[in-house]
């Protein structure tokens, strides 16, 4: 039977994270934060901590933090950050500190195509099906390549 998480346990798992994440966006010059935390009990029984990342650049400051940042975690039974994607419209990274489970995420966003491009497309050279122009550059543009040269 696992030992039960107190309040310090908590309040601890919340410091180092705030600790792990300030660190690595004043390193980067990145202002997104994560100011409004949440708790709830994981299916588990163990408590969790849940955070959105907020403002600017949020997904790119998450993605940043997942990969590039070495989060310390020294305590027994503490696992390494990864994502989860159990909860559809959100991106979540999520660890375990001190029995405590750790979760940053930001709303998932579409990016839409801008209303000025779409006014300017005559609905002609639209694909129906994908509704992306017919005509344009493809994946391949052809003055990126070099002829293969023989030699004799």
């Amino acid at each position: 039977m696992p030992l039960p998480i107190t309040s310090t346990a908590i309040s601890d798992a919340k410091e180092h994270a705030l600790k792990s994440w300030y660190q690595c966006m004043d390193i980067r010059g990145l202002t997104a934060r994560i100011p409004d935390w949440r708790t709830r009990t994981a299916p588990d029984g163990s408590p969790v901590l849940s955070v959105e990342v907020a403002g600017p650049g949020a997904a790119h400051a998450l993605a940043l933090f997942s990969s590039n940042y070495h989060l310390t975690l020294p305590n027994p039974g503490d696992l390494r950050p990864q994502y989860d994607i159990d909860t559809p419209g959100r991106t979540v990274l999520v660890w375990r500190y001190a029995g405590v489970w750790v979760e940053l995420w930001h709303p998932d966003t579409i990016p839409t195509q801008p209303a000025a491009v779409q006014a300017d497309t005559d609905p002609a050279l639209v694909s129906a099906s994908t509704g992306r122009p017919l005509f344009g550059p493809g994946g391949r543009l052809t003055f990126t390549r070099r002829p293969k040269e023989t030699t004799a």
